[in-house]
């Protein structure tokens, strides 16, 4: 029955195909030659559904702009009101300093509340005494300044408190003008040793500021440049390393992984918007960074053996593919041989730890040291090992004798350098080691 409703859908399509989309031909004449070009109905369809794709895609991308710009407009449409909002903010603020002045001035008009402001100025008296010394001590905490600020901003509310208190008392005490003049006298040389004594305490705060802003430039230009410092060292380091052919980052993140020294940050560009006690931990921050990574790479430096493990010698067989010296068959040959006299001293090329003393097969008597972080070293065909399993060597310590033993056609040292369990090539870390200083 399924198959019976497919074939008759498949003929109904095939007729509906063929009536508006039949098999058309166009003849082009030209010269007197003719040509017809056949338009199938699969063209045509495959033409109908392009042009319905294309006005699909049109129509979606004209909704989407209406819909961006509409959110665009909303979004400016909240900036305009936010911006409203602080400037009635701003005229609230003008009308409140408006209201303390015509307060202040109606504390002058009116004699009577004088017994009560000097209670009130010798506590305040008290307040700025504290705040002083307070300020004294905190010259470089900024955090302090402002909490004595708030402080400040606190009695001045209690004192407008109280003045609106003492206003509803004013026509009480009308009656006693004449018996309280000479208190009045007093308690206006009080008010205004107290304004003069606020004025300083405001110098004083302005001056704070001062100091505290020219104290973090002062850090702020110090850390730039230990930063900038660091920064170079770095470069010079990381170009050192690179000398060796490994991969300067590759060996930071390795160690860093390890050490569990990893550190980073992001760089925080001044900007006079933002906060300085942030920009100031941001910078020290980044500081922070490149000195852990300047750490990283001295700690990988120390490590790797940069030196020759002789003093006098001549390369007899470089690093990769050559011709064996034995059955002259190609090879690969993953270290360095190194011809001098028999007997000569060899030296370990980075302190370390002695890994294996003795005999191993071809190699003949065979050192091998482990400098930490990855890196090996192995010295070959020796004469004579002067160390043992597990002893501690140091840089350019004695370890053994040039000689001839094993797979050898004369005395030579065969030296290889090994990262992570990988040899690499031993005289790019002798010519690097060329431009670095090591004690």
């Amino acid at each position: 029955m399924g198959q019976k409703n497919q074939s008759s859908f498949r003929h109904a399509w095939a007729r509906t195909v063929s009536r508006y989309f039949p098999d058309r031909e166009l003849m082009l004449r030209t010269d007197g030659k003719v040509w017809f070009v056949k338009i199938s109905h699969r063209l045509q369809l495959s033409v109908l559904f392009s042009v319905l794709i294309m006005s699909g895609w049109a129509i979606f991308t004209s909704l989407t702009f209406f819909i961006n710009d509409k959110v665009i407009e909303a979004k400016d449409n909240q900036i305009l009101n936010s911006r409203l909002i602080y400037r009635s903010l701003l005229s609230e603020v003008s009308d409140y300093q408006n209201k303390f002045a015509s307060l202040t001035n109606e504390l002058e008009r009116n004699h009577t509340l004088m017994l009560n402001l000097v209670e009130k100025n010798a506590t305040l008296q008290q307040n700025l005494r504290a705040t002083e010394s307070e300020l004294a001590t905190s010259q470089q905490r900024q955090d302090e300044i402002v909490a004595a600020k708030d402080n400040l901003k606190n009695e001045l509310s209690k004192i407008q408190q109280g003045m609106r208190s003492l206003n509803t008392r004013n026509f009480e005490l009308k009656g006693n003008l004449s018996s309280i003049s000479s208190d009045l006298e007093g308690a206006l040389s009080e008010r205004n040793a107290s304004r003069a004594l606020a004025n300083r305490l405001a110098n004083q705060v302005a001056r704070l500021k001062n100091e505290l802003n020219d104290l973090q430039e002062s850090e702020k230009d110090v850390i730039a440049r230990l930063t900038r410092r660091a920064s170079e060292k770095i470069d010079e380091l990381e170009t050192f390393v690179a000398r060796t052919g490994l991969k300067p980052s590759k060996l930071v993140a390795g160690l860093e992984g390890q050490d569990g020294t990893a550190a980073g940050g992001p760089f925080i560009a001044y900007s006079g918007e933002a906060d300085a006690g942030e920009h100031l931990k941001a910078s020290i921050t980044n500081l922070d960074s490149r000195l852990s990574q300047l750490e990283t790479l001295e700690k990988l430096v120390n490590v790797m053996p940069l030196s020759p493990p002789l003093d006098h010698f001549s390369v007899s067989s470089h690093y990769g593919k050559r011709r064996d010296p034995i059955n002259r068959r190609w090879a690969m040959h993953y270290g360095l041989d190194l011809s001098g006299v028999r007997g000569s001293t060899i030296f370990a090329t980075a302190p370390g730890v002695v890994k294996f003393a003795g005999r191993k097969g071809k190699y003949g008597r065979l050192v091998v040291i482990d400098h930490g972080h990855g890196f090996k070293t192995r010295y070959g065909h020796l004469h004579k090992i002067l160390v043992k399993r597990g002893q501690k060597v140091d840089y350019r310590s004695k370890i053994a004798l040039l000689g001839s033993s094993g797979r050898s056609t004369g005395p030579h040292l065969h030296y290889e350098v090994l990262y992570n369990g990988r040899a690499h090539n031993p005289w790019k870390f002798i010519k690097a080691g060329r431009y670095v200083y090591k004690e």
